[in-house]
């Protein structure tokens, strides 16, 4: 990820943090922020301007899934009779749940990676109020952007090591335990039905 951005600056920052906020769940928005942020303590960038265009990044990407959600997210669900089976009670419980706590979803989802990703999303098909949303998807973003760019920035060449040594197996962790966790889904159903 560095090389990417180092080679191609702050705008490949913008457009993976974009993506993986506007519903992209394993594209690495964080990981490109930590990257910026830390070639930026060695002076290459401005810290400045990788917080600036990684808060806007995420505030649009957000504001984009929340758009898609609540334009097209239920029919979507509904689109596949069996999709829509599995997908109603937690279309209901969404509702609910954006009813009661959707603030506090909204900005502290933008600190855990699969949440951050769907957020939008879901508080769209929840049908959150926008003023609401905007107001904590803008207050989440400034908190995760500056926080994550600074501590990246004042880590420096530690993290720049770590990211380019582990971000491979971070990734192949990732991929396996999404492997083990769809074949013990179908082996519950396939079990499930010689009941």
């Amino acid at each position: 990820m560095t090389h990417f951005v180092s080679h191609y600056g702050l705008w490949v920052v913008f457009g993976v943090v974009f993506l993986e906020v506007a519903g992209l769940p394993f594209i690495p928005g964080e990981t490109a922020l930590i990257a910026a942020a830390a070639l930026a303590s060695q002076g290459h960038g401005s810290i400045g301007w990788t917080i600036a265009l990684s808060v806007v990044a995420a505030v649009v990407g957000a504001a984009t899934g929340y758009g898609l959600g609540r334009a097209r997210g239920r029919e979507i669900l509904a689109a596949w009779p069996w999709f829509e089976r599995v997908t109603r009670p937690g279309v209901e419980r969404s509702d609910e749940f954006f009813a009661r706590h959707g603030s506090k979803a909204v900005f502290l989802g933008r600190f855990v990676p699969v949440l951050r990703a769907t957020l939008g999303w879901m508080a769209g098909i929840g049908r959150m109020p926008w003023p609401r949303f905007m107001a904590w998807n803008v207050a989440g973003a400034l908190v995760w952007g500056c926080g994550i760019g600074l501590a990246a920035y004042y880590a420096g060449a530690a993290i720049v090591n770590t990211v380019q040594r582990d971000a491979a197996i971070g990734v192949g962790v990732i991929a396996a335990i999404l492997l083990v966790l769809v074949g013990l889904h179908f082996l519950r159903r396939r079990m499930e039905r010689t009941s």
